[in-house]
């Protein structure tokens, strides 16, 4: 890939120093004790800790495209301890400590990525304000309420979730009809495809070999095939998140859902002020239709919703913002974040891309790994992957070494239901539709305060439950 098609991927690649040609692909026959498919935040991140407690394994990754390529060089930038789904362990009493245990991993892990950019000089503009989940209508409020309640009820106090109330939220953020807030300190803002080519640099430091350009064509136990070369490792990890439904064992374990980002220009201090943006927080609203923006560096918003998808799977990577196809979406995104800041209504957007998210059938991750086979994937984040990749890379590399460690003993580590498979076609597709349109009727409604608000919330907890 060039240098400029591999820029006009996102904003973030757009803005990354120094040159980003691919690295040299695999050619030929090699041998290693790891292959890892898939240089982004996860299999990257498993290089790095497989390095950091074996320096003498022989350790391969193998990427389609470039490091940082997919979801890890395109996505909202949130470092967030949030983890998509836990809730179903922790309203599981028998998974519950592990389940507790597995979030005070994802809170360390915030920081982890930040001590990791400071010590090894990686700038990914990483700065920790946290993140605000902002209630914008009546109903929100009191699904805030209620989440709040929830989280105090497992033990969780003032220094991981925060309240605010009206008055603190419009002074902390001036976003448009706020009515409350929680702030989670636990969340930085970063720049994502900085940490990964950062991170891909850094590991290959540690004497891991990356093969680029070059999309495995078939893997399992012992080996790895692509069109120029093979590859044969004692352990094989598949980190390929939404980017591998070209790979048929996961065709429908993990399926790709888009999700679109714009970002505008730079804003310049006093209307930065004006928002009440004097720190790069995170920030979204509780729509269904989930929300996401952050302040950059260079004091731009980046913000995104999710998500489409496309049938059998299909895998979208680059998006024309003008296109029939795309240009509508770009719109609706566009909309939104004005919705948030009406006063930004004649900003300039210089930039619009798209990315695909892994999604599970059961809407959690999952760390798997087969001792007798020496196989492991992990995936699903479900749009939170940047900590939830990091801590995933730590417990495969765990699980690989045989170490039983806190990392191992949580419950998204080989949980039984990791093999559930996705519907057959057209019966996912339609599923989709029917979820995203009742996301979008239920968030209507809710704005309206409309009597039916309620009965449509339970309808969709009931389809997503």
């Amino acid at each position: 890939m060039t240098d400029n098609r591999y820029r006009t991927l996102s904003f973030w690649h757009d803005s990354l120093p120094g040159p980003l040609t691919a690295r040299p692909p695999l050619r030929g026959a090699h041998r290693a004790d790891v292959a890892i498919v898939g240089a982004g935040y996860t299999g990257l991140w498993a290089a790095w800790h497989l390095k950091q407690q074996e320096p003498s394994l022989e350790v391969a990754v193998v990427e389609a495209e470039t490091a940082g390529f997919g979801a890890s060089g395109r996505n909202g930038g949130w470092c967030s301890a949030f983890l998509s789904g836990i809730e179903h362990w922790l309203d599981d009493p028998a998974q519950r400590d592990g389940a507790l245990r597995l979030q005070r991993l994802m809170f360390d892990t915030v920081g982890e990525v930040g001590r990791f950019c400071e010590d090894q000089a990686v700038d990914a503009h990483y700065e920790r304000s946290g993140a605000l989940q902002i209630a914008v209508n009546a109903a929100q409020v009191e699904r805030l309420q209620a989440e709040l309640d929830y989280l105090r009820g497992l033990g969780f106090g003032e220094d991981d979730y925060r309240w605010l109330d009206r008055d603190a939220i419009q002074t902390t953020l001036a976003v448009d009809r706020a009515r409350a807030a929680v702030h989670l300190p636990h969340c930085a803002a970063l720049h994502p495809a900085r940490l990964a080519r950062g991170l891909a640099e850094r590991v290959e430091q540690t004497g891991v070999t990356i093969f680029e350009d070059s999309p495995v064509l078939d893997c399992g136990p012992g080996r790895l095939l692509t069109a120029q070369g093979r590859l044969t490792a004692r352990t094989v990890l598949v980190a390929t998140e939404g980017y591998g439904v070209d790979l048929d064992a996961r065709a429908r374990r993990l399926i790709p859902v888009h999700s679109m980002m714009v970002v505008t220009e730079p804003l310049p201090e006093p209307e930065l002020a004006d928002l009440r943006f004097a720190q790069r927080y995170c920030f979204g609203n509780l729509d269904h239709v989930v929300t996401y923006g952050q302040r950059t560096a260079d004091n731009r918003i980046a913000f995104g919703c999710r998500g489409r998808y496309f049938y059998g799977s299909g895998l979208r990577r680059r998006f024309d913002p003008d296109g029939p196809e795309f240009g509508p979406e770009f719109d609706r995104v566009r909309a939104t974040l004005l919705r948030f800041f009406p006063r930004l209504r004649e900003v300039r957007f210089t930039h619009a891309w798209g990315g695909a998210l892994g999604v599970s059938r059961t809407l959690r991750p999952a760390v798997c790994f087969n001792r007798e086979r020496r196989t492991g994937w992990a995936g699903g984040y479900f749009g939170n992957g940047v900590p939830a990749a990091h801590l995933a890379g730590r417990t495969l590399a765990d699980l690989v070494l045989e170490r039983d460690t806190e990392c191992t003993r949580t419950p998204w580590v080989n949980p039984p239901e990791a093999t559930r498979a996705w519907e057959p076609e057209p019966l996912r597709w339609l599923g989709f539709r029917a979820t995203r349109a009742l996301m979008e009727r239920t968030d209507r409604a809710e704005y309206r305060n409309s009597p039916s608000a309620p009965a449509l919330r339970r309808i969709l907890q009931t389809l997503l439950g």
